[in-house]
């Protein structure tokens, strides 16, 4: 037993003593006032609500039928809010309104007696009203205690400022016997639950104890990075969110928000630096909510990007009926891959299709990403084209940005959202940073509004690894068109290249990069116009051609009709060298002719 004139001091002991305790859910403020509302028949044999403080009955609401019943429960709600914020007598005045009097607790309106209410009672609105209040001053005039339950962080300390009628000294008493505590396997976690008693002269209050951990703790924020001049704002936002991501920790169970705030995230030129905001918050039925605002430092380097090793494919089944792991490959140090993925949500509900980064390593993974996003689309040959060109255009122009990765986390660096029987098309370029290993996962998972890097629990290989993995990545290709001469064709998507697993053939070759080297030449004597066409070799088909640096898409093509790309104009005895970069692309039917011809 603590004793002290000062409950002040008591209270602080009280909010330390209660941070031995486990994580439990909140409680709400205690009071030894109480209020609360009864049904009662009046004597007309109607419903009435009266309301009590303790045992000792305060007024009755009648005149409305049920309706009196319900506005009584409301009053004995307010009251007991007001109880706990340690309502003076003095604090509750009358108020008129038109035809009523209203009873007024700090600003809070309680109750409004009307002529209706005070028929009931045989009396006026003003004397009954006077009445009620004079009831319920004396009610708050007796000796009362409030404190809100105190719910302190994890190793920290917390105060309450006990309110209500003091009388005499205070007390607080902590011990064992009202602490309880289980095992909870499915957490990991001890839950316990206790109380302390504050007394003084004239009450006893049991005081609700808990001790929460935040949702989550933050580490240092990296410093974000991105590639490209300029590197777009969207570009520098992705860039912005993973490494506030990567800063924040959420406990088991909780769940958090990373939002870069759109005002402060502008395009950024090589060779700057600049600072983004971005709002951050996690929450948790079992934790204290947390939430920062971070100012992110982005720079925008050169960096050398290695051309990739490796194409991987994530396509069968391209119909996923059910949530679960469709494809794994892995990342090594200073590698670079190239992933693309083509799938169908065939689970009849909407799902999320998730690209994620599982570092195995023993140090903080570092992924450059070079993206192109296509869907969700019912139509496969529009999100797979989609995918193609943003992937052509932010490759050409070295747009990208990094994705730190802490050891022994999985990140999701691409989220998808997918409505039922729609189509999300992707492809990536990663590249290894840092040396390390990582995982490359696709999974489909029930959507989820938010999804963050996650603490990796274990990990076991997945029988998929190594499946659907193509060394061929990128062809090249020379051609050479002769004014008055034969025609010159490139076929796209011939060949197919062979995977790693033996009898494995990429056909249609989705995913390879065919740089083309295509020369001009004019030997006569007179201008000539050259044209460049494209037509599927099979059924529908969609293009995207980088032709010298710049993005020109193919209209939808049919057999047997050509699509022009671009013209060019000879000058006599002239010879021009063309540069083009196309690559075969998902919900298309490759191989497709490309066609060198007379203007």
């Amino acid at each position: 037993m603590i004793r002290t004139a000062k409950f002040g001091a008591a209270l602080a002991l009280l909010a330390a003593l209660a941070a031995c305790f486990s994580p439990v859910p909140p409680a709400q403020a205690a009071s030894t006032l109480t209020f609360k509302a009864v049904r009662v028949t009046g004597p007309d044999g109607k419903p009435r609500g009266r309301v009590y403080a303790g045992p000792q009955s305060l007024f009755t609401l009648a005149g409305r039928g049920e309706q009196s019943v319900a506005d009584a429960q409301e009053v004995a709600r307010r009251l007991n809010g007001l109880a706990e914020a340690g309502l003076r007598p003095s604090d509750i005045t009358l108020k008129r309104e038109r035809r009523r009097r209203a009873i007024v607790a700090r600003g809070e309106r309680v109750l409004a007696v009307d002529r209706t209410m005070a028929r009931a009672h045989r009396s006026d609105p003003d004397r009954l009203a006077r009445v009620w209040a004079e009831n319920l001053r004396k009610a708050f005039q007796r000796p009362y205690l409030s404190l809100r339950a105190l719910v302190t962080p994890l190793g920290e300390a917390r105060s309450a400022r006990l309110l209500g009628n003091i009388v005499g000294e205070v007390s607080v008493r902590v011990e064992a016997p009202v602490a309880s505590a289980t095992w909870q396997p499915e957490t990991g976690t001890v839950r316990v639950m206790g109380h302390a008693e504050v007394s003084d002269e004239a009450n006893l209050l049991r005081v609700p104890l808990a001790v929460k951990k935040y949702a989550a703790r933050w580490i240092p924020l990296p410093t974000a990075e991105v590639t490209g001049n300029p590197a777009p704002a969207e570009v520098v936002a992705r860039a912005v969110k993973a490494c506030a991501a990567a800063s924040m920790v959420l406990e088991p169970g909780a769940w958090g928000r990373v939002t870069p705030i759109a005002e402060g995230v502008k395009p950024l030129p090589r060779g700057k630096a600049a600072r983004a905001p971005v709002f951050m918050a996690a929450a948790g039925d079992r934790y204290l909510p947390r939430r920062r605002r971070e100012q992110v430092v982005v720079r925008n380097e050169s960096v050398d990007l290695p051309p990739a090793g490796m194409l991987m494919v994530s396509n069968w089944p391209e119909k996923l009926t059910s949530h679960g792991l469709w494809f794994e490959g892995r990342l090594h140090d200073g590698e670079a891959i190239r992933l693309l993925y083509h799938h169908v949500n065939a689970t009849g509900a909407k799902a999320d299709l998730v690209v994620e980064l599982w570092n195995l390593g023993d140090e903080t993974a570092r992924v450059h990403v070079i993206e192109g996003i296509g869907g969700p689309s019912y139509d496969e040959a529009w999100a797979g084209h989609r995918a193609a060109k943003k992937f052509l255009r932010n490759q050409t122009a070295g747009i990208g940005w990094v994705a730190p990765v802490p050891v022994g986390r999985a990140a999701p660096i691409v989220v998808q959202t997918m409505p039922k029987g729609t189509i999300a098309s992707g492809v990536l370029e990663l590249r290894a940073m840092s040396a390390t290993t990582v995982s490359v996962r696709i999974y489909l998972a029930p959507h989820s509004p938010q999804r963050l890097p996650r603490t990796i629990d274990s990990y076991r290989e997945s029988p998929l690894l190594g499946q659907w993995h193509y060394a061929e990545p990128r062809r090249e290709v020379k051609a050479r068109y002769l004014v008055g001469g034969p025609w010159a064709f490139i076929t796209i998507g011939r060949n197919p290249s062979s995977g790693l697993v033996e009898g494995d053939e990429l056909r249609g070759n989705y995913g390879v990069i065919y740089d083309i080297a295509l020369e001009l030449v004019n030997p006569t004597a007179e201008e000539a116009k050259v044209a460049l066409t494209m037509e599927p070799a099979g059924g529908p088909a969609r293009a995207s051609v980088v032709v010298d640096g710049r993005l020109v898409e193919a209209a939808m093509m049919q057999r047997g009709v050509e699509v022009p790309l671009v013209e060019y104009r000879l000058a006599p005895g002239e010879t021009r060298r063309v540069r083009l970069k196309t690559m075969p692309q998902s919900g298309s039917n490759y191989p497709v002719r490309l066609a060198a011809r007379p203007g």
